[in-house]
């Protein structure tokens, strides 16, 4: 199954249990609020992340989806 990296960054303190059900997702501390990194599957994976931050009172300040990475386009391997 394709997997998607988002980048979501959110004002207020590291939810880290909230992240408990997201395989991988790691956690960068900014000023005034934090950075998930997190690969989900699917449309309902990220909608699930970001109404569980909602429901916790997190003001959402920015969502990105990372470009994919074809394995055979990666930097340093061969054309």
């Amino acid at each position: 199954m394709s997997r998607s990296v988002y980048e979501i960054r959110a004002v207020g303190d590291a939810p880290s249990e909230l992240l408990d059900d997201f395989e991988g997702a790691t956690v960068s501390i900014d000023p005034g609020g934090f950075t998930i990194h997190v690969a989900l599957g699917d449309d309902a994976e990220l909608h699930g992340l970001l109404a569980a931050l909602s429901r916790q009172g997190f003001a959402l300040v920015d969502v990105r989806r990372e470009p994919d990475v074809d394995p055979g386009d990666e930097e340093g391997a061969p054309p």
